[in-house]
């Protein structure tokens, strides 16, 4: 399949979603009460993006009345949360730099989900049963990002039994690349550790930030107090920070 805004259609993994039976993909709950992390946009706080603006795996994308579902994205861990923002694209460049704005645009924060949520499973063995492997799907290159959410399109808003599941959750693809970098993160980014999840505006009760009881870490991660962590991934990743 090659959606519109593909930059490389010759070679497209992602195939067209209406040749498959979406009603074999399976579901996984984020229980009530569940911690989570992610790395949002300063000056502010954490929030659903309803903007349209962006270009990531599984958002933006729109309803059927054409309107901007906004989205929320989260990590099970500060790393992959780091991992999916600041890091997104360091593998990609030679030499690996993170830069300094980069950074400054960035805080983390720790939110609690404010109710259980059902998440259709993107993760490797959930997506073998639809015919898929995350070559086809999750581990692409931004290339052909706009191809995945296509499938984020077909997905949203479908019905398992009575219930709309709210998100996605997929295994990081930039996790998988971090792991192989170094032992460490190997040991660390194993299982739901290295999940990446999307939470959808229109199907979650509340996209109010205090909802989520937010407790926000980092507001500018540049700062010399907050770049602990983020040297310490950049360090396992063979990246350069200014």
């Amino acid at each position: 399949m090659t959606a519109p805004g593909c930059r490389a259609p010759g070679s497209c993994p992602v195939p067209d979603p209406q040749s498959y039976d979406l009603r074999r993909l399976r579901t996984h709950p984020l229980a009530a009460g569940t911690d989570f992390f992610t790395s949002f946009r300063s000056p502010g706080g954490p929030s659903f993006n309803a903007s349209g603006k962006g270009e990531a795996r599984f958002s933006p994308i729109r309803d059927q009345s054409g309107a901007v579902v906004p989205t929320l994205y989260g990590a099970k861990s500060r790393t992959v949360a780091l991992l999916e923002t600041v890091f997104h694209d360091v593998h990609e460049s030679s030499p690996r730099l993170i830069t300094r704005k980069s950074l400054a645009d960035r805080g983390l924060a720790r939110l609690v989900t404010p109710e259980r949520y059902i998440l259709f499973d993107l993760r490797d063995e959930a997506i073998a049963d639809v015919g898929l492997d995350r070559r086809q799907l999750v581990s692409t290159t931004p290339a052909h990002y706009p191809c995945a959410r296509a499938w984020a399109q077909a997905i949203h808003g479908r019905r398992v039994g009575p219930a709309r599941p709210a998100g996605l959750v997929w295994g990081s693809r930039v996790a998988e690349l971090a792991r192989a970098d170094t032992p460490l993160l190997d040991d660390l980014l194993q299982g739901d550790r290295a999940n990446a999840f999307i939470l959808f505006g229109d199907l979650v009760t509340t996209v109010d930030p205090s909802d989520y009881q937010p407790d926000v870490e980092e507001r500018d991660l540049s700062t010399p107090g907050s770049r602990s962590l983020v040297s310490i991934v950049a360090e396992q990743l063979g990246a350069v920070l200014p």
